[in-house]
């Protein structure tokens, strides 16, 4: 980790690195995580709690698109043979501004081989009592208007008990290569309208028509976190890996994972040189005494 910030105060407390923008930790005044913890070790954005996804979420099938008649494409940026996740979780992030309670960082990106987008990004990150908010900008600096989108991917920590409330309309299975397959009704054992247990098996699918509410509750210990956000992200991807019971991760997203190949540029955000895309979410922690 590059650089560390601590953020505290009364009631949480909360670890930035300037290394991919991420949250390596977060817990309440008394101990209890309600985010992943990185751990020991050399820094590994995919080990932490929350990391900023930007230009786009998620990945690109064939990493290339189409716009206005022309064809764009991108290099993976991973193992993986599809760009996956934007350049953000891949970038050392400056710090503009810290205090006890927030810090703001930032990163510009110029032209680069492994994808068209040129853009300045911006994530600021405070504590307000038992809330810490996450708040994401970025802005276009090239000189040609190009599909953006953004999202978070947190990391939340997973208990035998724990339970999830996160209603949505409909999902998007899952096809080879981690991509999504068809948009269907959501099944009965993946349905989060009311708070229940995340079934015994591999979940990596998107929801969509969410409203940006969601709850988890984690019985052992005795707290529920509330997640909020703003209408831009109105679906979110699940991921809990069968072979991991540790973690799952609930990603507010301002597009549908692959929506750049599957669909069309204009499933994200087009946004003009100097335009600028912003969206925010937040978890608030309290005591909760439901077991059941």
């Amino acid at each position: 980790m590059q650089g560390l910030v601590e953020l505290e105060n009364d009631r949480l407390s909360l670890r930035v690195s300037t290394s991919g923008g991420a949250v390596v930790a977060g817990q309440t005044s008394d101990g209890r995580p309600f985010l992943r913890r990185h751990g020991d070790g050399a820094f590994d954005v995919l080990r932490s709690a929350c990391f900023p996804l930007v230009p786009l979420g998620n990945r690109v099938d064939q990493n290339r698109f189409e716009l206005g008649g022309k064809n764009y494409r991108f290099k993976p940026n991973t193992a993986e043979p599809n760009y996956i996740h934007g350049d953000g979780w891949l970038t050392e992030w400056t710090i503009e501004d810290a205090s006890a309670t927030h810090v703001r960082l930032a990163f510009e990106q110029a032209r680069s081989a492994n994808s068209p987008h040129i853009y300045g990004a911006v994530q600021t990150i405070f504590l307000d009592g038992a809330s810490v908010a996450m708040v994401l900008s970025v802005t276009n600096r090239g000189d040609e208007t190009l599909p953006f989108g953004i999202g978070f991917h947190p990391y939340f920590p997973r208990t035998e008990g724990t339970r999830l409330m996160a209603p949505a309309a409909t999902w998007w299975t899952e096809r080879e290569g981690c991509l999504p397959g068809v948009r269907t009704t959501i099944p009965g054992s993946a349905d989060f309208a009311t708070p229940r247990r995340l079934p015994r098996r591999r979940l990596n699918n998107c929801f969509e028509g969410w409203s940006g509410q969601a709850r988890i509750i984690w019985p052992e210990i005795k707290l529920a976190a509330d997640i909020s956000a703003n209408p831009l992200f109105s679906r979110y991807m699940l991921y809990a890996p069968e072979d991991e019971g540790s973690f799952f991760c609930l990603e507010p997203m301002s597009h549908t994972p692959n929506a750049l190949a599957m669909s069309f540029p204009e499933a994200l955000h087009l946004l003009s040189p100097g335009e600028t895309l912003s969206g925010a979410f937040s978890i608030t922690v309290s005591d909760c005494e439901e077991f059941q």
